[in-house]
């Protein structure tokens, strides 16, 4: 379900600031520490950060939060376990403990629960609401999830193949609201996410917000655009209007039955680091997208041409680190049937431009245009920057997930032995 544009309200009175991090004594006996910005009392929204934890931008959004009469709860997992900042933490913390936060909160009379987060933050919540479901039957105190760009897909993806998304994506029937920024790789496959979390059956409303950056919410006012700070003004507007939807709607009184994901593929190998993966040699698919001067490029108009393809987008950094590569790539095989295709995701020409023009980037490979992501979901692009070794016969020969230096001399033997 898309949502349109919602009018700005903001409560007045001045902010009101969060109280200081302090430990909750756990059933278990384990401290969690959380800040708590006291509302209204009467909805109540705890909060689990991405794997950067929490963030200095956090206490602005728990007070937008706050100002709509939301009581917000923020957990500090990283500085609770000791734990660095990173994925790798997420191996330590323990759902239990956000299960028995929840308890909690109910032993403490709220009744109007909402367990959101941000990224990966999104499975740990995921499966301390299952937990909590099975543990306590009957009861509706938690009424559903709300996330930013959740993060469920399960291990690497290896460049070419099918992600697989964790087994709680399909096991759960809470209703849940997605906030999803436009410019994230993970906005590329949400309509997968949004079936897997449909075969456990959940109710699932999706809220798309165009021309802004994963992280917005929590980002510095000067790292954010003009269209990411309109949007961030109605963050605190937003959630309270996804908490009273999920608040009205009828909770599930028992945990989901799992759901098998009919399509599950086997764990693809991981590539190793700054090497090209070796692919099945099967043909591509269609790549016809147009070019910064409004023309049609097709890909099956070039048989007979080595071609790198490369899914990037301006926002994603080691994308930007790629292009100095990539330039000298190209010039190192000048005169020769190779050819570079940066295909930008999601991104105007205008603003594709503006973005070389700032950098005093003159391109001399071609730069097309997938606006709508459909290439990229095509070519089975789960993360920016992808990218793709086509031989003469256009078939698929090598890839890379994540960024390389692209003038290196493995690359180099490999683009010229395809070559000859």
């Amino acid at each position: 379900m898309l949502f349109g544009l919602l009018g700005l309200t903001l409560l007045g009175g001045p902010n009101a600031l969060a109280q200081e991090f302090k430990d909750i004594r756990l059933a278990s006996g384990f401290d969690l520490q959380t800040a708590q910005y006291a509302a209204e009392g009467r909805h109540l929204l705890i909060w689990i950060p991405s794997k950067y934890g929490v963030r200095a931008g956090h206490p602005e959004f728990g007070s937008a939060v706050q100002r709509e009469g939301i009581d917000f709860w923020l957990i500090d997992l990283h500085t609770s376990y000791r734990a660095p900042r990173g994925r790798h933490a997420y191996e330590q913390f323990r759902s239990q403990h956000i299960k028995e936060l929840i308890d909690h909160a109910v032993l403490n009379g709220w009744q109007s629960i909402v367990l959101g987060g941000e990224s990966r933050g999104a499975a740990l919540a995921m499966q301390a609401a299952r937990q909590w479901q099975i543990e306590n039957p009957g009861c509706t105190a938690l009424k559903g999830m709300l996330f930013y760009h959740p993060h469920l897909i399960d291990g690497h993806t290896a460049i070419g193949e099918r992600a697989d998304f964790l087994p709680i994506a399909r096991s759960t029937n809470l209703p849940i609201y997605l906030f999803q920024p436009q410019h994230s790789s993970k906005y590329l496959h949400s309509q997968e996410l949004v079936e897997q979390l449909q075969l456990g059956g959940t109710a699932v409303y999706f809220h798309f917000l165009p021309g802004v950056r994963g992280g917005f919410h929590i980002r510095p006012a000067a790292h954010i655009s003009p269209r990411e700070a309109e949007e961030r003004d109605l963050v605190g507007e937003r959630i309270r209007h996804a908490v009273n939807l999920l608040a009205r709607l009828p909770s599930p009184k028992r945990a989901a039955v799992p759901a098998v994901d009919p399509t599950r593929a086997r764990p693809a190998e991981v590539a190793e680091q700054g090497a090209l993966t070796p692919l099945r040699t099967d043909q591509v698919p269609p790549l016809r997208l147009v070019d910064g001067s409004g023309q049609w490029f097709d890909l099956a108009e070039h048989p007979g041409e080595v071609i790198l393809v490369n899914f990037w987008a301006s926002w994603c950094n080691p994308c930007v680190k790629e292009i100095a590569s990539l330039t000298r790539l190209v010039e190192r095989f000048e005169g020769q049937p190779f050819r570079v295709l940066a295909v930008n995701v999601g991104e105007s020409t205008a603003h594709v431009a503006a973005f070389f023009q700032e950098l005093g980037i003159s391109p001399n490979f071609d730069v097309l245009f997938d606006l709508d992501g459909e290439a990229a979901r095509a070519w089975k692009v789960y993360a920016v920057p992808s990218t793709y070794l086509l031989d003469r016969q256009q078939g698929r020969r090598y890839g890379h997930r994540g960024a390389l230096r692209w003038d290196q001399s493995s690359v180099v033997d490999t683009v010229q032995d395809l070559l000859q």
